[in-house]
């Protein structure tokens, strides 16, 4: 597989709180998206990133047998991870209440597995559509959900930013996993919300289909959100099957 990423700050940004880390060795692609105010947000997604590294090291994810088994393993990653980001919130005032997204993927055997608290995203691109795997955990979506507004509605309502479920922010932070077969010619996209509230699901499926070079991939998404007013941080992963 052929794999690119990056991070910006967007140009509205003084700061970048989003932490992109990727783990080529291990198949294991990972993007937070932190939340706080002074330093912290970017101390929670940069933290939540190194320790869940950590954990996978320590803990080989190749070693684990079956979906139901990496997902009781994603479970226990992210738990683990969560209550180092609750411990680091309390060692210095400018921590307290941070908190960030985590969305990561891991490849194997041809299956994508996913796991995601927040409202981070992958998408999966396959025979020139693009599909959302992720569900985003925010108040916007749970009123979609239970069919208070429509989506069309969602896309511009007032709190659309206002996030259900992050790491730290409570005790136990339960990920969100799901599995998907890949082929060889499918991409994969891993990013935060600083991509997606600024393009169109056609205009991503568009870059990604026609590029090769995935480092070149990323940088142009990251282009394109901020030429479309770069109002966030933004970062991608982005990830192309062909052998």
């Amino acid at each position: 597989m052929r794999v690119g990423y990056l991070t910006d700050k967007g140009m509205r940004r003084d700061r970048n709180e989003d932490a992109v880390k990727v783990m080529k060795d291990q198949n294991f692609f990972m993007l937070a998206d932190g939340v706080g105010g002074n330093r912290a947000g970017e101390v929670a997604s940069q933290s939540a990133l190194d320790t869940l590294e950590d954990y996978i090291l320590n803990n080989p994810i190749d070693k684990v047998e079956g979906s139901d088994r990496i997902f009781r393993y994603f479970e226990d990653a992210v738990n683990y991870v969560n209550e180092y980001i609750l411990q680091l919130s309390g060692t210095r005032p400018e921590y307290h209440g941070m908190a960030t997204t985590l969305v990561f993927a891991y490849i194997r055997d041809h299956i994508l597995y996913v796991g995601n608290v927040g409202d981070s995203r992958v998408y999966f691109m396959h025979d020139d559509e693009i599909h959302q795997i992720t569900e985003d955990h925010t108040y916007v979506n749970d009123l979609v959900k239970m069919g208070a507004i429509t989506r069309e509605e969602a896309e511009h309502h007032y709190k659309k930013n206002v996030i259900t479920r992050a790491i730290g922010a409570n005790a136990y932070s339960a990920p969100d996993c799901f599995n998907i077969y890949v082929e060889p010619k499918d991409k994969i996209l891993l990013c935060s919300d600083g991509l997606y509230d600024e393009l169109s699901d056609r205009e991503i499926l568009y870059e990604m289909g026609e590029m090769y070079d995935m480092d070149a991939c990323a940088s142009n998404l990251v282009h394109m959100a901020n030429y479309s007013g770069g109002n966030d941080n933004i970062s991608v992963i982005c990830i192309d099957m062909e052998d």
